[in-house]
């Protein structure tokens, strides 16, 4: 008799969980891999490099930045779905939405507080403490500025991962 590998059952899992990103939870999942990239596009959050209009990003590329919070979303995605043989449990359903609650939470926390960072970088870098363009000690705002934007893109997807497959396992065990 054969038994199926299981990687071969890992990639069908993978394969219908997105197919699954099609609905509703499942676009809202999907949609938040992507809000690295879309910040981008939208300009919704500031995100510029020093010398254009309220850019900051002196030492950090706005692109390095991008391309970390993407990465790092990408991978919670991959961590979250690893993670999947603990929705099989109805049990554990609360649970797991208090941890897209407390993910979600983290995220607003986190966006806060690159927006009170940003806005104290700008501010005070230049004139008050006397850091000039090339001035490595931007290192000190940017590198934490990178840290929360990272955490905010991250925590948000995760929230809407641990909410679309909750979803995607309580439609798989009621036929």
């Amino acid at each position: 008799m054969n038994r199926p590998e299981p990687h071969t059952d890992y990639l069908k899992e993978l394969q219908q969980f997105l197919t699954f990103l099609r609905r509703l939870w499942g676009i809202l999942a999907g949609v938040s891999i992507l809000f690295p990239l879309s910040n981008v596009l939208l300009n919704a959050l500031p995100l510029r490099a020093y010398g254009l209009e309220d850019g900051v990003f002196d030492q950090v590329s706005p692109a390095l930045i991008t391309t970390t919070a993407t990465v790092v979303t990408l991978f919670v995605v991959l961590a979250t779905f690893a993670g999947r043989s603990r929705f099989s449990n109805p049990r554990k359903r609360s649970a797991l939405l208090r941890q897209a609650w407390f993910a979600l939470a983290i995220g607003v926390f986190s966006l806060l507080a690159y927006l009170v960072l940003h806005q104290v970088y700008r501010e005070y870098a230049w004139e008050p403490w006397g850091w000039g363009s090339g001035d490595p000690r931007k290192l000190f705002a940017e590198i934490p500025l990178l840290i929360t934007y990272v955490i905010f893109f991250s925590s948000l997807t995760r929230a809407f991962m641990l909410l679309g497959m909750i979803e995607f396992f309580a439609a798989k065990r009621c036929p």
